[in-house]
């Protein structure tokens, strides 16, 4: 059976049912969460298989593999899925418990489905333009959810999001041509072979540093990066959640795939590049998130923060570092969709997210605020919570590469970020007014409460399991630095299907 097909075939056919049933009612939102359980597995039976070393590649349609679309599936993009379908199933979930069957917008449901489904064809696609068709099909189903239950005020803060991505689309197909021009092919694994005489090659660089730009606008690299933190915050709770936790990351990811899987390694300048507008990165976001004093507005700028540390480690490019990368992801990924949940129910208590009109809260549910601290205290770094270990790693090897100054950012943007998350833990939850109220009792926020505790588990398992951890992301990261397992893997299937369509 055709595996890799599934993470991007059930998304795409839950959006079309959904999309012709209509109107909402518990049997679609059953049928959505059905789908949403199910891609979840197979995301689990792709990392196993791949953790057991296999390499999943497959050709769509009765095309020849070398015009057709390829997709390939390792412990990395196994690893990816996983996370998107986690994230994807807990968003729905938490939009059921957050908004009564009447009033959900018909379109949402399809809308996520098509967002799920371009989001996961980019972490399985082997090749560079089928990329740029699955960023396209992600980004569509995003425009339209930014959109979609926005009044006039959040609508103008979409417009920056949709302006920078098609400018980054545009950059995306033309880096594209590029590549065929250079290289005379797409794929992946014919790239590896054939960039690797190519290494000293002013065409190479110039290609590189074209898709940093395009795919460091997706992560939210420093300097292009305003769209993000006035956009998430007009998204309804479990939208913004998906949103944060995924959309950046996919940037990250492929910044991975191309630098360490497909274009040579000696590109050291570029990387250096990377690392230190990673740097520049965290530090003014941290900044930017102290300066708001709103739950999703300080949210939103720590994502950007965030992924400053990803891109360090990608930066310091030894299999140590992209290792701490892939853990760095993995970890923020449960705790930045969690934090937004947390965030989510507290404004549904005091009936707002902004700080100053906030309180009462650790006083009345003390269970939420468990689940913030943790998660908080997670972002920030504390041991021996999951975000701790891949920031840890991350030092340890900025050390061991005399990057002083990078170390030294990345330690004080965690001492900023901690500040922060403690602003949100005193204006909401210590905080005590005799004005400010607290709706315990709607019933909806313990259901939106629950699926963030699941979330908030995974958390603490990454971080006091964090050896396990840490050995499938050096597995992960070691295949994804393989570029000649990579290009046998793809170009063995190649070889069976270059005459024409497998039997």
């Amino acid at each position: 059976m055709s595996w890799p097909i599934l993470p991007v075939l059930l998304p795409l056919v839950t959006a079309l049912v959904a999309l012709f049933w209509g109107r909402t009612g518990v049997a679609r939102r059953g049928l959505v969460a059905l789908s949403a359980a199910a891609q979840l597995a197979v995301a689990i039976y792709l990392g196993v298989e791949t953790i057991r070393g296999h390499t999943f590649v497959v050709g769509m349609g009765a095309w020849s593999a070398k015009f057709g679309i390829l997709l390939v599936v390792d412990l990395l993009s196994a690893l990816m899925v996983t996370l998107s379908t986690l994230t994807a199933l807990a968003c729905i979930l938490y939009g059921y418990a957050e908004t009564p069957v009447t009033v959900e917008h018909p379109l949402r449901a399809p809308l996520v489905q098509f967002l799920v489904m371009g989001i996961n064809l980019s972490f399985c696609t082997g090749d560079l333009f089928n990329l740029f068709v699955a960023f396209e099909v992600m980004l569509i189903a995003s425009y339209a959810l930014l959109t979609l239950e926005a009044d006039d005020w959040d609508i103008k803060h979409a417009f920056p999001y949709v302006a920078i991505n098609l400018f980054g689309s545009a950059l995306f197909i033309s880096a594209c041509g590029l590549a065929y021009g250079l290289f005379g092919t797409l794929n992946f694994g014919e790239i590896i072979l054939r960039a690797a005489p190519l290494v000293s090659d002013f065409r190479l660089h110039v290609l590189t540093l074209l898709l940093i730009v395009v795919f460091g606008i997706k992560a939210g690299l420093f300097p292009l990066y305003y769209w993000l933190p006035n956009s998430y915050p007009t998204l309804p709770i479990p939208l913004a959640a998906l949103f944060a936790g995924m959309l950046t990351k996919v940037g990250v990811y492929v910044l991975v795939r191309i630098l360490g899987t497909v274009l040579p390694h000696e590109l050291t300048f570029l990387h250096s590049l990377l690392a230190w507008l990673a740097g520049v990165t965290m530090l003014v976001a941290v900044v930017g998130a102290i300066s708001r004093n709103f739950i999703r507005g300080i949210l939103s700028f720590h994502i950007l923060s965030q992924i400053g540390y990803m891109v360090l480690a990608l930066g310091f490019f030894t299999p140590l570092s992209i290792a701490a990368c892939i853990l760095y992801i993995t970890h923020h990924i449960v705790v930045k969709s969690s934090l937004f949940l947390i965030g989510g129910v507290a404004a549904r208590l005091n009936g707002t997210d902004n700080l100053d009109r906030m309180g009462n809260l650790w006083k009345r549910v003390p269970w939420l605020g468990v689940l913030f601290l943790a998660q908080a205290l997670s972002l920030a770094g504390v041991p021996p919570l999951s975000g701790f270990w891949g920031k840890y790693l991350i030092v340890v090897e900025g050390l061991r590469q005399q990057h002083y100054w990078l170390v030294g950012a990345s330690i004080l943007a965690s001492l900023l970020t901690l500040f922060s998350m403690l602003k949100i833990w005193n204006g909401a939850f210590w905080a005590e007014s005799k004005t400010v109220p607290v709706r315990s009792g709607d019933r909806g926020w313990m259901g939106m409460t629950a699926v963030a505790a699941v979330l908030t588990c995974i958390s603490l398992a990454i971080g006091l399991g964090a050896e396990a951890f840490v050995q499938i992301a050096m597995q992960a990261a070691e295949r994804a630095l393989d570029q000649p397992g990579y290009a046998q893997a793809v170009l063995g299937y190649l070889g069976k299907t270059a005459e024409g369509p497998t039997p």
